[in-house]
């Protein structure tokens, strides 16, 4: 589990910002189908990522 720490005031309550590295060749697919689907890189990254947990 990753560390609490203070937000700023700037930041989303109830969301935590998460760096991930993403190969180049995984990227461009990912960037490609968000495009066809009308939605943004991590609204698509989101979806993939609760289809994955079955919800």
């Amino acid at each position: 589990m990753q560390e609490k720490k203070d937000k700023k005031k700037t930041d989303r309550s109830n969301s935590t910002r998460k760096i991930i590295r993403f190969e180049d060749d995984l990227l461009e697919l990912i960037e490609q189908q968000a495009k066809k689907d009308g939605d943004s890189f991590s609204g698509w990254v989101k979806a993939a990522c609760k289809m994955r947990l079955g919800k």
